[in-house]
Order: C-alpha cells, then sequence, then structure tokens
C-alpha cells in the first residue's frame, strides 16, 4: 500500500484515497493493513472495494488485487446474502459499526464462513468517507447460520 507523507504534520501519513483520515507510523490501523491475516478491505460510500491488502488476497484466493478491485462489495457475496449484507454496509455507512457471521466461497470456490467488521471511516469534518472491513476466516467454527449484530 502507498503511504502519502504530509509534510504539515511530522511521522504522518494519509490512506491514498483520503487526505482527510490521518494515521501515524506504527499506529494499529496501518499495522492491520499492511500485515494482518485476516482479509482488510477498504470500501467506498457507494460500496466499490477500493483496496484489499496480502492477507486478504490470500484469504479469498486471489491471484491479484485487480481481479477484485471496483467491484461492488456486496456483489461478490452468493445471491441468498446480498441483501442482508448491503444492509449491514448501510449501517456501517451511517455510521454505527456493525459485526455478521455469514458463507461467503472465496474466488476459487472453496466454502468459508466469515465473520466480518464493518467500521466507518469519519473525515474531520464529519460525514462517513470509506468503511473499513475486517473479514476472519471462522470456517472451523461451523455454524451455519447468519447473524448479525452492532459492533
Amino acid at each position: 500500500m502507498k503511504q502519502k507523507p504530509r509534510r504539515d504534520l511530522p511521522n504522518t501519513i494519509s490512506l491514498p484515497l483520503y487526505e482527510d483520515i490521518m494515521l501515524s507510523h506504527g499506529d494499529v490501523a496501518i499495522d492491520l493493513l499492511l500485515q494482518s491475516a485476516d482479509c482488510v478491505k477498504i470500501l467506498g460510500v457507494d460500496g466499490t472495494l477500493e483496496h484489499i491488502n496480502c492477507g486478504g488476497l490470500r484469504a479469498l484466493e486471489l491471484s491479484h488485487e485487480n481481479d477484485f478491485l471496483g467491484k461492488i462489495w456486496w456483489e461478490i457475496w452468493p445471491e441468498r446474502s446480498r441483501q442482508f449484507v448491503q444492509r449491514e454496509f448501510m449501517e456501517a455507512l451511517s455510521g454505527t459499526p456493525r459485526m455478521f457471521e455469514a458463507h461467503c466461497p472465496t474466488a476459487l470456490g472453496t466454502p468459508r464462513r466469515w465473520s466480518v467488521n464493518l467500521k466507518p471511516l469519519i473525515s474531520r469534518a464529519g460525514p462517513v468517507v470509506s468503511i473499513l472491513c475486517v473479514s476472519r476466516d471462522i470456517t472451523e467454527h461451523g455454524d451455519t447460520t447468519i447473524v448479525a449484530h452492532i459492533a
């Protein structure tokens, strides 16, 4: 992930698409984006997938991020889950963190169950500018129901 230095704030970088979100070097959020084995994504306010970390590429069995970027996030979910996932996204977009569990296969069709955490990223001016989405593979846990709750 490219990091753009800010001259007005020493030791601070910003996510390339979001000038108003400032994170310091060593910030836990930066470490998550760069090093997490979880699938860490940044979703635009329209639901478009704008960034995915390397751990996410591995978890989703994608060969390259371009196979995924630019797509509407809930459209990659199975048809039976799309409305539910879109509603959860819209709740996060309104400023409410969301968590849910649901099934979605990888790009290669491997069945997976995910624990998904949607966190609104809010600019200094106040509006939500994107959604941080962290998905963890919990397939080993085996439950087949879809569960949602406020984080």
